[in-house]
């Protein structure tokens, strides 16, 4: 049974999970307007200086760039569109909310931003999903490993010696710290009013029942979510050369929810692989 919301406040009993910025709320309380306007948007932004520099970054990269330089966060947000804009807001923001974590842990946002771009080229390319949702769920999708290091500080140095020893680490994680990171990171993701769809794929895509066993309370934009972070995962782990532990394990219940054959994944995957090597 999935568990409410006072069900996982009594789990989250002294996780320090980060309050979504107010600058961010301001924009996509702005954004759902049905008068929207880009320049009641782009106010807030403009009072962020990290903000507005990552947008004029990405508008005026080779992906969206279309001739004079942009300039200004209008123009960024005219180029980029709402939704890529609230998602990159949304990437910005998670990154200055973990400031705090050591030096070391650069790699961890690098995957965690990559798993986000593979996740909506995936998405692309499967039927029913939604680019900006699996988007922000790669993004997010273990944003509770560093809210976890920073309420635990020995959580790092208990994960690392169980998981040499070959232990699952959600088990762990529930055993040492009565949680675990997909349980912390759902729930901040309704913290930041990310979509319904997002924080559930979040909390059950460690869960390898739900492509096997119906669930009312699971949709099918829940799994399908849960199954492109999966896949996702194995590309990011073979760009950067790393064995993946799960997907041997769970490989034939996603392909098959998918209606995808092995082929057809690895022509997937080695075609994403090639333009990861072309960026």
């Amino acid at each position: 049974m999935e568990p409410n919301d006072q069900d996982m406040q009594k789990l989250l009993v002294g996780v320090k999970i980060p309050p979504c910025p107010a600058l961010l709320l301001e924009v996509m309380k702005e954004a759902k307007r049905p008068d929207a306007e880009i320049d009641r948007i782009a106010q807030p932004i403009k009072r962020d200086a990290g903000m507005a520099a990552a947008l004029l970054k990405l508008a005026n990269s080779p992906l969206f760039a279309r001739g004079g330089k942009i300039t200004s966060v209008h123009q960024a947000i005219t180029v980029l569109g709402m939704k890529a804009t609230i998602n990159l807001l949304n990437q910005v923001a998670l990154l200055q909310s973990m400031a705090n974590n050591p030096p070391n842990f650069e790699k961890f946002w690098e995957r965690s931003s990559l798993s986000a771009v593979i996740s909506s080229r995936l998405a692309r390319k499967i039927t029913g999903i939604s680019q900006d949702e699996a988007y922000i769920t790669g993004l997010f999708h273990d944003c509770g490993i560093p809210v976890l290091m920073g309420t635990f500080p020995n959580y790092r140095e208990v994960m690392i010696a169980k998981a040499n020893m070959g232990q699952d680490i959600h088990q762990v994680e529930n055993e040492c710290f009565s949680t675990d990171h997909a349980v912390v990171g759902s729930m901040m993701a309704r913290t930041w009013f990310l979509p319904d769809n997002v924080s559930k794929a979040i909390r059950y895509h460690h869960d390898k029942t739900i492509f096997t066993v119906p669930s009312a309370r699971i949709s099918k934009e829940v799994i399908g979510l849960a199954g492109i972070i999966y896949m996702a995962e194995l590309i990011v782990d073979e760009h950067f050369c790393q064995k993946n532990p799960d997907w041997d394990g769970i490989a034939v219940d996603v392909l098959h929810y998918f209606e995808m054959s092995a082929q057809d994944f690895a022509e997937l995957k080695d075609d994403t692989l090639g333009w990861l090597n072309k960026e």
